[in-house]
């Protein structure tokens, strides 16, 4: 993979930037810095960087001492190695509201690293959290400035971004990065579009096979998982009859059982079809075949959107 691709390497650059602009900025990992690129800041800046070995837990614990003291902690670890330190993150950093900042890599489908690596349970498990502001990037320039983001946030924060390349679509859309609100794409009317992170593509391609059909489609880039834009909700469900949410995690617990929360608790007549992996374990393989089979590829949603909408 050609290092301009790399979302990963994009974090890591954006990451050692940062270093020099801000001597309170300490980054931890757990075993895996050549693999989360963290890597790059530990060459420059070897007192400011921390490896406790597979001890995920211990990394939360210790990131939310050092906040406490003052410092500036990023913790970069895998999306399914983090589940190890839930109890840290919600007694040892929310309950505290201290300023830690949770690099969550390879979320999402992860390919053939196997089952146990699928990071699909991220956006559930961190938006229980009170305090936890979850955040997901569309390409890598946004994943640069949600670091930034988040290193000036007084408070937890995760920036959940997959194993993948890094889209280098669009780089027009790019607007700031503001505390709780999503980004418009595209607005049109009668059916909503609203994608997670990565899903940037697909949902991109969704919204093309929809228009050359004949429909109206807006697309919204949902950047906050948590907080909820409530307030781009209540503007689409004026004109949009139907609300799509995409995401690539399970569905219970993730972005779009929220959105659906929400309009249910407002009495919004807008229909939500939630795109999301189903509730269970996913086997290793290819990412594309994955989808395929989960029902998130491109072909897939569509067929799905235009069924539901010629319902209603």
């Amino acid at each position: 993979m050609a290092e301009s691709k790399s979302l990963r390497i994009a974090y890591g650059e954006a990451l050692a930037e940062l270093g020099a602009e801000n001597d309170k900025i300490v980054v931890l990992d757990a075993d895996l810095s050549n693999a989360t690129m963290t890597n790059r800041f530990s060459a420059v800046y070897p007192d400011r960087f921390f490896d406790v070995g597979i001890a995920e837990e211990h990394a939360v614990t210790f990131a939310a001492g050092l906040a406490a003291g003052g410092i500036k902690p990023v913790f970069a670890v895998y999306s399914s190695f983090l589940q190890r330190a839930y109890d840290q993150m919600i007694h040892d950093v929310a309950l505290q509201n201290l300023p830690v900042m949770f690099a969550v890599d390879r979320a999402g489908l992860v390919g053939n690293d196997g089952e146990t690596h699928q990071g699909i349970f991220d956006l559930s498990y961190l938006s229980t959290i009170p305090n936890m502001v979850v955040l997901s990037p569309k390409h890598k320039w946004e994943l640069a400035d949600m670091i930034r983001f988040g290193i000036a946030y007084d408070g937890p924060v995760a920036i959940r971004y997959p194993r993948g390349s890094a889209s280098d679509a669009c780089p027009e859309f790019r607007s700031p990065v503001v505390y709780g609100k999503s980004e418009m794409l595209y607005e049109e009317r009668e059916i909503a579009v609203i994608f997670v992170g990565h899903m940037f593509g697909e949902a991109l391609e969704v919204r093309k096979q929809l228009k050359e059909a004949g429909y109206h489609c807006t697309l919204v880039n949902a950047r906050f998982v948590k907080p909820l834009d409530t307030e781009m909700l209540d503007h689409l469900t004026e004109q949009h009859k139907l609300i799509v949410t995409i995401e690539e995690n399970v569905r219970s617990g993730g972005f779009g059982e929220h959105v659906t929360e929400y309009l249910m608790r407002t009495g919004s007549d807008a229909r939500v079809q939630i795109l999301a992996l189903p509730d269970e374990y996913i086997e290793h393989g290819n990412v594309e075949v994955l989808r395929k089979e989960t029902g998130l590829d491109v072909e897939t949603m569509t067929a799905k959107i235009r069924k539901l909408y010629e319902t209603l």
